[in-house]
């Protein structure tokens, strides 16, 4: 697996442009709800659902306005030997058809998870999956292994993020934020997470059609 590597640089060039890109795409950036409060003793595994390409850049904007610890996001090794500049700023791989490789890398991610100054996201999904398709389908063995192979605590945040056309040309990015778990939890009953993942998703619907906002990463 190829693992992350920082690099300032890389965060100086790459900061501007998907900010401007952001801006010219979408028209706001709503949240439903307030990014919650995490220990900040503690790694935090942020899962997020995987509706789009814009998924990677979304999640990244709001690490980048919500906190301040080292970003990470798995990534599908094909795709990150292509774009390898995404691996200064945080992208580490997984080549979902090798065992080998996905045991390392979801160690790599346990192994990130006792640093309580990174984040690390991973899609538990698994894969690109409609926004609206029900069941929702997640993949619990990686989060159970990266959950029994931390060797310590750390917090596990679901994340949804939609997006929707209104009353602009263009759509608009809404995120909504879960309840937090503790990787006891993923082991010992992973269907309260699923319930969560998907519930979620739900409230972002009802948010979305209520026009129910906090606030707006782009102001």
């Amino acid at each position: 697996m190829i693992r992350a590597d920082h690099k300032r640089w890389a965060r100086l060039v790459f900061n501007p442009w998907i900010d401007r890109l952001l801006r010219k795409s979408f028209t706001n950036f709503f949240l439903a709800n307030r990014f919650p409060d995490t220990p900040s003793d503690l790694g935090l595994l942020i899962t997020p659902n995987h509706m789009s390409w814009w998924d990677g850049f979304f999640i990244d904007h709001v690490c980048r306005k919500m906190t301040d610890r080292r970003f990470h996001i798995m990534m599908l090794e094909h795709q990150l030997r292509r774009y390898w500049f995404f691996r200064k700023l945080g992208a580490y791989s997984i080549d979902q058809n090798d065992p080998e490789n996905i045991k390392e890398s979801l160690g790599y991610t346990a192994e990130l998870m006792r640093d309580p100054c990174n984040i690390a996201v991973m899609f538990p999904q698994g894969i690109l999956e409609p926004y609206d398709l029900r069941p929702v389908r997640i993949r619990k063995t990686g989060l159970q292994q990266i959950a029994g192979n931390a060797h310590g605590s750390f917090t596990i945040l679901p994340a949804a993020f939609k997006i929707s056309f209104f009353e602009e040309q263009q759509p608009e990015i809404i995120a909504r934020f879960g309840r937090v778990f503790t990787p006891e939890e993923i082991t010992d009953d992973f269907p309260a997470y699923e319930e969560e993942f998907t519930r979620n998703i739900d409230l972002l619907d009802r948010a979305s059609y209520r026009r129910e906002y906090i606030g707006d990463l782009f102001s």
